[in-house]
């Protein structure tokens, strides 16, 4: 098979691809041609502190077809459910499948051509950098979306879970959140999307936007 006029047009690769046997008698011509249209599933890193407000935004993308993948619903079922009950290593262990069953649900959805969103903190950079790694692995197109919001947002908001239950409503401490806060690794010169988690937004013109 050879292939030619192959280029890139807004995030499309297009090229003819001919058959290399012909008929041995009579004119040549060309036994196949096939336009290909290759576009990359994306794969929307969401990347913020807690009470930023990701899970609400992934959750606006998943009303317009993005699958959301979300890191608090792989652990919920054991690694909150019975807090203080594993030792550190077990709970590191359940961390580790939990990163394996979101890198096998990424795999999947590139291999289909859907993109998807991963709903977790992404808090270290080295973290991000595997993931992006994985995701170009599997024929995606890592796109990191930083959700920011103040100090003051975040501790009002994790204020008001209080009472709630469920992975998606996990408390917060106030010196837990300062930590995270100070911890945090700022997406700077890294190629994302800036969102601000105080303000409502378009999921339609947002997918149309990248």
């Amino acid at each position: 098979m050879r292939c030619f006029n192959k280029r890139r047009i807004r995030g499309y690769t297009s090229s003819v691809c001919f058959a290399d046997s012909f008929p041995s008698r009579g004119s040549l011509f060309f036994r196949k041609a096939v336009l290909k249209l290759e576009k990359k599933p994306k794969v929307f890193m969401i990347c913020g502190i807690s009470g930023s407000g990701k899970t609400f935004f992934s959750k606006k993308l998943e009303l317009c077809g993005v699958p959301r993948i979300s890191m608090d619903e792989e652990l919920w079922p054991d690694y909150y459910v019975y807090p203080g009950l594993f030792s550190d290593e077990h709970l590191n262990f359940l961390y580790k499948q939990a990163t394996e069953r979101i890198f096998s649900k990424i795999r999947n959805f590139c291999a289909e051509g859907r993109s998807c969103s991963v709903d977790m903190p992404f808090c270290k950079r080295a973290q991000r950098d595997v993931f992006r790694a994985h995701v170009e692995k599997c024929g995606g197109e890592p796109v990191l979306v930083w959700i920011n919001a103040d100090l003051p947002v975040l501790k009002q908001r994790l204020t008001d879970r209080a009472g709630k239950n469920g992975p998606n409503n996990l408390p917060v401490s106030e010196a837990e959140i300062e930590m995270y806060w100070r911890g945090f690794e700022r997406p700077g010169d890294e190629k994302h999307i800036r969102i601000d988690g105080t303000a409502d937004f378009d999921p339609e013109e947002f997918l149309k936007m990248v």
